[in-house]
C-alpha cells in the first residue's frame, strides 16, 4: 500500500475565511494568496489515472468545511490539522507549520508520495519513478544564497537545522540546496527520525503565517540528503506561476509533453485575469483528465 499525502486549503471556505479574520481581522485578508482555481478533483484525477501504484490519498485539511462534497471517503482519507499539530500552534494559515509537524502525523504507508494541490500529474508514472526500492529519489538544485526570499530562507533554516540535528558539517553557506518542486518520496522512518532529532528545535520556527524563521517540509528531503540515502529524480517536471499570459500553461496541459506541471499562484495574476484563467484551466484540464477517478464519488 502506498499514500500520496496531499495538503488542501479552499481560500473560498467561509468557516475558513472566519477563522482567518478573526485572528488578523478582515483587513489582512489576502485574497490572492488563498485563492482557488477549482483544480483539486483534477489532481486526484491525475493520480488516479496516472499513479497506479497510489492506494489511497490522505488530504489535509484545517476543518471538514474544506473537504468538496465529491470526494471518495472509501479512498480518500481524511485528516484535520488538530489530528497532528498542537493546539497551541493552531488555528494556522502556514504551509510551513503543517509540514513542520507532520512527522507526527501516524497511520501513513512507510513509504509515500507527498505533494502540493498545484502538482498536475499529465503522464503515466511508475513507482520507480520515485523510488528506487526504499530510497526516494530526489533531484538537488544549486543556487545562489545571496538571493534571499521568505521561501529560500525557510529552506535553508531547514537545511541547517538538520545538518545540525545529524552532527554533520553544514553545506557552504552561500549556496542553497531544494529538492525537486513537485512530488516527492517520504519514508515514515525518515520523517519520525526528523521528528525525534529536530522536535525541540522545531517548535520556535512555527507561525501561523509564514515568516522568515520557518522551516519547510523540505526538512525530510534534507534528511535524505545528508544521510546519503536517496537516488536520482529523472521524472519529467515543469514548475510554472499564474500570470496573465495563460497560453503557455494551456499549451502545457493540453500537450502532455511533461509528466508532472505545477502551477503555482504566486500572486503574479491580475484579480481581473482570475476568472479566465479559473476557465482555461478547467475546459484544458477536462480535455486531458476528463474521467473520474476512484478518489472521486
Amino acid at each position: 500500500m502506498m499514500d500520496y499525502v496531499l495538503p488542501y486549503v479552499d481560500g473560498s471556505d467561509p468557516v475558513w475565511q472566519e477563522q482567518y479574520m478573526s485572528r488578523y481581522g478582515r483587513l489582512a485578508f489576502d485574497e490572492s494568496r488563498y485563492r482557488s482555481f477549482d483544480t483539486l478533483k483534477y489532481v486526484f484525477r491525475g493520480i488516479s489515472a496516472n499513479m497506479p501504484f497510489i492506494d489511497r490519498i490522505v488530504l489535509i485539511v484545517s476543518t471538514e468545511s474544506q473537504v468538496p462534497e465529491w470526494v471518495n471517503r472509501e479512498n480518500v482519507r481524511i485528516v484535520t490539522h488538530d489530528e497532528f499539530i498542537p493546539s497551541e500552534y493552531l488555528p494556522t494559515f502556514s504551509s510551513s507549520a503543517i509540514e513542520s509537524f507532520l512527522w507526527r502525523l501516524d497511520g501513513l504507508s512507510e513509504r509515500f508520495i507527498y505533494g502540493n494541490d498545484d502538482f498536475f500529474t499529465l503522464k503515466p508514472m511508475t513507482e520507480g519513478d520515485f523510488w528506487d526500492g526504499d530510497m526516494p529519489r530526489l533531484n538537488f538544485s544549486e543556487s545562489d544564497y545571496h538571493y534571499r526570499n521568505t521561501f529560500r530562507r525557510n529552506c535553508r533554516n531547514g537545511m541547517d537545522m538538520v545538518a545540525d540535528a545529524l552532527g554533520v558539517e553544514r553545506t557552504d553557506p552561500w549556496i542553497l540546496l531544494k529538492p525537486q518542486h513537485c512530488q516527492k518520496g517520504i519514508r515514515v522512518s525518515h520523517m519520525k527520525e526528523v521528528g525525534r532529532l529536530c522536535g525541540d528545535m522545531i517548535p520556535p520556527t512555527v507561525t501561523p503565517k509564514r515568516h522568515a524563521w520557518n522551516v519547510t517540509g523540505y526538512i525530510y528531503n534534507y534528511f535524505a540528503l545528508y544521510t546519503k540515502s536517496f537516488k536520482p529524480f529523472k521524472a519529467t517536471f515543469r514548475y510554472e506561476r499564474i500570470n496573465s499570459t495563460l497560453d503557455t500553461i494551456r499549451g502545457l496541459i493540453e500537450a502532455k509533453d511533461i509528466q508532472i506541471i505545477c502551477i503555482n499562484d504566486a500572486g503574479d495574476l491580475p484579480a481581473d485575469k482570475y476568472d479566465e484563467a479559473v476557465e482555461m484551466m478547467s475546459r484544458s484540464f477536462e480535455k486531458v483528465l476528463p474521467e473520474r477517478g476512484k478518489f472521486e464519488r
